[in-house]
């Protein structure tokens, strides 16, 4: 077993924007539309889409909150500079402010359904615009988050596709290192905003070097021991990221469907998503 390897920047680039244009030209739709948040993987994601697609089909949002760092805007701008696309931004607290009067319940933002709500407020504004524009909505979520649950579900979870979703973040670092994204982003702590001096890595337990080596393990079929034993680390780490594992994999699959008939919806008859001529 490895810690996780480096990966092949031209190359995997190269084929995320293969898949972007393909999919985008299967769903017969104009272009994508993606959340920017100031963070590595948007910026990643956004800049891959602008390379495959061009800046006239790619619209990128900035859906800021109270607990949004005041940085993250900067940065938003720069990389919008930089890659030559219009920028809209909306702020999201109206929308929260409102749904908090209307149920009567004061905003916390570390509870976690207040948490989780921003996020579902934010994609409920994405594909406002992605239905307007016949859009796709190009999510920005990254292997080891998804891996683990560290998304909100139907909120930054959902998505039209994924271009990242099978890089893990250290290696989402090297490419957007090859891709020139902005120094200020590369230097972050990654953070999703959630409520004020969060970050990822603090909410996560570990550091992302260390958890892309557990999941890497994982993927290769090495048992926690040898997981453990290779990175000189507690087995009580692994077996947190193995619990992790298997109690997020209700947020990696759509809602289960009970089957009744002879095929079912996405069990057994599943349509491929390249169409036959005459559809």
């Amino acid at each position: 077993m490895n810690k996780i390897p480096p990966i092949d920047a031209p190359h995997s680039i190269k084929l995320i924007k293969d898949f972007i244009r393909i999919r985008v030209s299967e769903a017969g739709a104009k272009g994508v539309i993606i959340g920017l948040s100031g963070g590595i993987d948007s910026a990643v994601v956004a800049s891959i889409a602008v390379r495959a697609l061009g800046v006239e089909k790619v619209f990128v949002l900035f859906l800021p909150s109270d607990t949004t760092p005041n940085s993250d805007l900067k940065d938003v701008k720069s990389l919008c500079s930089q890659l030559n696309v219009k920028l809209t931004v909306i702020d999201i607290q109206k929308l929260i402010n409102s749904y908090s009067e209307e149920i009567q319940e004061k905003e916390d933002p570390s509870l976690i359904e207040w948490a989780n709500f921003k996020p579902r407020v934010r994609q409920t504004v994405l594909y406002f615009f992605a239905n307007r524009l016949n859009y796709l909505v190009c999510g920005a979520g990254n292997k080891s988050e998804l891996m683990i649950g560290y998304f909100t579900k139907f909120g930054d979870g959902a998505a039209d596709i994924l271009p990242i979703g099978d890089v893990y973040k250290t290696n989402v670092f090297q490419l957007g290192k090859y891709l020139n994204v902005p120094e200020t982003i590369l230097a972050k702590a990654p953070s999703a905003g959630l409520w004020k001096g969060q970050t990822d890595e603090a909410e996560i337990g570990m550091s992302y070097s260390q958890l892309d080596s557990i999941l890497y393990g994982f993927e290769r079929f090495q048992t926690e021991i040898d997981v453990a034993d290779y990175l000189q680390i507690p087995i009580e780490e692994v077996q947190k990221i193995r619990s992790k594992l298997y109690q997020s994999e209700h947020k990696r699959r759509g809602p289960l469907i009970f089957k009744l008939g002879i095929r079912t919806p996405n069990i057994d008859w599943r349509i491929p998503l390249i169409k036959p001529s005459d559809v």
